[in-house]
């Protein structure tokens, strides 16, 4: 029997319970439009990003026809204070006996934050095994990292099918913002998800019977400058602009007085990409020219260096 994407994705899920059938062609009531940003909360002085109520209504994996490594996960866009992301929490369903194999979780990055995650680019993973399910988070810290204007957060492991529902889902969540991947080994494809031989969106009626959120969250922190220098009262870095960059973007700058500035753009690891300004600057308003054409898609920081203090803008570059 040949599994279309629609009994592909009912195998996953299992069939409904009377309770839940949908009938072929049934209406469905439109609910009012969600905000566009994640429900999140303070916990301390950081920020989580999260869209479930803390309460699943299903589990989900692989049929019994195959043994993929599934990734499922969720999709945030940045908010102003949380642009640092530490840790990612998820849980897991109850039926998940692969899981002594281990679970590797992931973050990337969304450059042109346009709400879908396969043209996303990993920043970093974690490996570990989690111990806990149901409702009880599982949390891992990961090396704090910058995202851009989107990132997605998400978990992989090496399934059995029809054995392992290892995904909770929060049937109450927005659907919108979660996703699903099969591929035969996910690391193979996780910059270019769009390549998964199976992927689709929670919301996706034509192949998702009973959509939901993943319960998969992420904590963030506010970016900072460690130990520079205070910024002088109108020394100012404005944002980038376009951003994302896709061949070139002009850098702009406020300076109160006269100074020897440097400007450079660097990568989520500190190396200096490229070196867009350096030398001696009248006061006032500045405007330089960074060309990245040959510079890999990915989120940067600008870095604006004066003697009166330290200023940085996130940028991306687009694919």
């Amino acid at each position: 029997m040949r599994l279309t994407p629609a009994l592909l994705v009912l195998l996953v899920w299992g069939f409904p319970t009377a309770a839940q059938q949908i009938p072929t062609g049934a209406a469905v009531d439109v609910e009012p439009a969600l905000p566009e940003a994640a429900a999140a909360r303070l916990t301390g002085g950081s920020f989580e990003y999260l869209y479930d109520d803390g309460a699943a209504g299903s589990n989900i994996g692989p049929p019994s026809t195959f043994d993929p490594d599934m990734l499922w996960g969720t999709y945030y866009f940045t908010e102003p204070g949380a642009e640092v992301i530490t840790e990612i929490a998820v849980a897991f369903g109850p039926t998940f006996p692969s899981v002594a194999n281990g679970v590797t979780f992931w973050l990337l990055n969304d450059a042109d934050a346009d709400g879908d995650p396969r043209n996303a680019t990993a920043l970093t993973s974690v490996d570990a095994v989690p111990n806990v399910s149901g409702n009880t988070f599982f949390r891992v810290s990961i090396t704090p990292t910058l995202v851009g204007g989107a990132f997605f957060v998400g978990a992989s492991a090496f399934l059995d099918g029809g054995a392992d529902r290892p995904a909770r889902v929060d049937t109450d969540a927005r659907a919108d913002r979660s996703w699903f991947f099969y591929a035969p080994d996910i690391a193979a494809v996780i910059n270019n998800l769009a390549s998964a031989p199976f992927g689709t969106r929670m919301d996706n009626t034509a192949n998702v019977p009973i959509p939901g959120g993943f319960m998969i969250r992420a904590l963030g922190e506010p970016e900072t400058t460690g130990t520079e220098a205070p910024a002088a009262a109108g020394l100012t870095f404005h944002a980038v602009a376009p951003n994302p960059v896709r061949e070139a973007a002009t850098l702009r700058f406020d300076l109160p007085e006269a100074a020897a500035v440097t400007l450079d753009v660097l990568d989520l690891t500190g190396r200096r990409v490229a070196r867009v300004a350096d030398g001696a600057y009248a006061a006032g308003p500045h405007a330089v020219r960074w060309d990245a054409r040959g510079v890999a898609p990915g989120v940067y920081v600008g870095r604006l260096t004066t003697a009166a203090g330290v200023r940085t803008v996130r940028l991306a570059v687009a694919p």
